[in-house]
């Protein structure tokens, strides 16, 4: 049986308030899946029914002032011509034509119009005639009328959305019954957005808001379904760029941003949000509730795919139109995964649910060497040239700075970032005395800790980018002739480098003393401290020359970190300076991301990539998540990167830095701050 999770195709037979009973063991062979019928998987919904419960009795255009609507005789049929058939109503209506006249449409009289502008001999487009005869009706009406036309319009406006998303829900309800193919389904779901309001193309005297119209987030969520999930397969790029159109034209015309977020050079896709402090959306508190209760639980009750995660963000095509969204990664998707998120459609009618290929990884790892924008002035070669390795140089040798590269002097593959400097608050009489004044410079434990090695010596720059830029210069030596410009060129760069790792040798930067890398209260508590050698001048300051920062203000005050961010608001604008990616900035999410890595389920902060989808990759281990203070100039420490998603990159999950010094005081016995003097 397959499971993700713990949610599966198959209800529970315990009580379904309980919500530990959809937790259960993840068949890792998925041997037997085959054999299970296909019709379990709307099953899954029931799992969960005492959540989806208590939002069923809302329905209606604005969530707060629901009523509940008359029951209708309108139902669908396999066997009728149209969608819908009707029953017998004691409600109907008449039409113009049933031979009772109307006096208001006989004899209207002729209006002098503006020839000039219907004197044109250039073609008039659908949305010029839509809006020519909006605009003469709208002339036409008194100015005390003006009010109640616009009352009546927006009347419409909402009555219409009601339309629309009731013609989605059947057009769902045929797909999930296998009424209809995806095909067909996706012809129709265009035509619904082309006839929407098909006459008016005129602003909305007041704008239609996602948040307060729950017709618009079921519209949003089952246009999502389509794009995210039924039409994943290439084979459908063509209808899918056709419904993004017709979905992009229909937020126009609710007069809904869509271009903010995303670079006008680009067509729109639908990207990633965080979800913030202005996040007011519905079902925001019960999707918080599931994942604070799905990460308590007893990690051997399930198993999943090492890396596999839950990640609750905001989906759409700018921040202003994105709805709710649950969004699972999978290492190695099957076909029985997608049907479990199917299944998850009806769970709430305004959330959405889709799959990808994604999974969590540590940071460290060794990179290919990319050629990188020069830090500071290098010497140059004998033929006028300079060589610019794929690492930061210190101004400095003995002053490095943070956001360094950093490796263990052991190490042949992994590499990462040194975070920034932690220095003890220790006393005069405290058994730790001979640490005071003392500098340690703090990663991840996983970037320089081996079973080998307990207490490796560390190296800033990384010896094993060094190592690996020396390779390929040797390598590409080879291509030219012995004795040419080009060669001694290539040779005097190994030797310098060469060199530099030699005085590495004999300068030894610190020594790691203490690090873990363990569970702690359903939480990843991964990092190491390096007791720094006296010679070393340490200061948490960003360093010269971040010529690939595009934030200009990252200069003089600004490049010093001053303070702790403990609490902090959802949506905080944030950055981060990595060895491998350099500057990539985001925005911390509301709610914890959930996944499954070592053999246990686990929840970590994480921040969200904007505006573009790339936030870490590996070798960014252990950089410090930083953020501009408001009250001074400067920078705040909000915590420590320990990991990522593999595929799309846009995620950083990330430790708190007032967890990282609380576990340093619950091991050491002192407190720690990132300043040398005690507050």
């Amino acid at each position: 049986m397959v499971r993700l999770f713990g949610l599966s195709k198959k209800s529970s037979k315990n009580d379904s308030n309980d919500f530990g009973s959809t937790v259960s063991r993840f068949d890792g062979s998925r041997g037997n899946m085959d054999s299970e019928s296909s019709e379990e998987a709307p099953d899954i919904a029931s799992e969960l029914q005492t959540i989806k419960h208590s939002n069923n009795n809302k329905y209606s255009i604005h969530d707060e002032y629901s009523i509940p609507e008359e029951p209708s005789t309108r139902s669908s049929s396999v066997f009728s011509r149209s969608r819908c058939t009707y029953g017998s109503s004691s409600i109907s209506t008449r039409s113009n034509s049933d031979g009772q006249g109307n006096i208001d449409n006989v004899g209207k009289p002729l209006r002098v119009i503006d020839h000039k502008k219907l004197s044109s001999l250039n073609t008039v487009s659908e949305e010029d005639a839509n809006e020519l005869a909006t605009s003469l009706e709208e002339r036409s009406v008194p100015t005390s009328k003006v009010h109640s036309s616009r009352a009546l319009r927006s009347e419409q406006v909402e009555k219409e959305l009601v339309n629309l998303e009731e013609n989605f829900a059947e057009l769902m309800d045929d797909i999930h019954q296998n009424v209809t193919n995806i095909s067909k389904a996706v012809i129709e779901a265009i035509e619904f957005f082309k006839k929407f309001m098909p006459t008016f193309s005129g602003k909305l005297p007041s704008k239609v808001s996602f948040e307060k119209n729950s017709s618009l987030r079921a519209i949003a969520k089952m246009t999502l379904h389509f794009l995210d999930n039924l039409l994943a397969s290439e084979v459908y790029g063509n209808s899918r760029s056709i419904l993004m159109r017709r979905y992009i034209q229909f937020l126009k015309k609710l007069n809904i941003p869509i271009d903010k977020d995303q670079n006008s050079q680009t067509l729109p896709y639908m990207a990633n949000f965080c979800i913030d402090a202005e996040c007011n959306l519905p079902q925001r508190e019960n999707i918080n509730k599931i994942i604070e209760e799905l990460s308590i639980q007893d990690s051997s009750l399930m198993e999943d795919q090492e890396g596999a995660f839950i990640a609750p963000i905001l989906r759409g095509l700018s921040r202003k139109s994105a709805i709710l969204t649950v969004m699972f990664g999978v290492p190695e998707p099957h076909q029985k995964h997608y049907e479990i998120v199917n299944a998850l459609y009806s769970l709430f009618p305004d959330v959405h649910f889709f799959c990808v290929k994604d999974h969590i990884r540590p940071c460290a790892d060794i990179m290919d060497v990319p050629a990188v924008p020069m830090e500071f002035e290098l010497p140059k070669t004998s033929i006028g040239t300079s060589f610019i390795p794929p690492y930061r140089l210190a101004t400095n040798a003995f002053e490095p700075p943070i956001s360094m590269s950093l490796s263990s002097d052991h190490s042949l593959k992994s590499t990462g970032t040194l975070g920034g400097y932690l220095f003890p608050q220790i006393e005069e009489n405290h058994k730790l005395s001979q640490f005071s004044g003392s500098s340690f410079a703090i990663t991840c434990s996983h970037v320089v800790l081996s079973e080998a090695h307990d207490y490796p010596h560390v190296s800033t720059p990384s010896k094993v980018l060094q190592t690996a830029y020396r390779s390929t210069l040797l390598e590409e030596n080879q291509r030219y002739q012995q004795g040419s410009q080009e060669s001694k060129a290539f040779l005097e760069e190994v030797a310098r480098v060469e060199a530099h790792m030699k005085w590495q040798d004999e300068n030894k930067f610190g020594q790691v003393v203490w690090g873990e890398r363990s569970i702690i209260d359903h939480k990843l508590s991964d990092f190491a401290i390096i007791k720094v050698d006296k010679k070393f001048k340490c200061e948490n300051c960003l360093g010269a020359g971040l010529t690939t920062a595009p934030d200009p203000t990252l200069r003089f005050r600004n490049m010093y970190v001053k303070e702790k961010i403990l609490k902090y608001k959802p949506g905080l604008q944030v950055f981060k300076i990595g060895a491998s990616t350099n500057y990539t900035s985001g925005q911390v999410n509301a709610t914890k991301l959930v996944y499954w890595a070592d053999g246990a389920l686990q929840s970590s902060e994480f921040v969200v990539s904007s505006p573009l989808p790339l936030f870490a990759s590996a070798g960014d281990s252990g950089s410090w998540i930083l953020t501009k203070l408001e009250n001074q100039p400067g920078l705040g420490c909000v915590g420590m990167l320990h990991s990522y998603d593999g595929e799309q990159k846009q995620f950083g999950l990330f430790t708190p830095i007032g967890e990282i010094v609380q576990r340093l005081q619950a091991v050491t016995g002192v407190l720690w701050d990132i300043d040398v003097e005690t507050n």
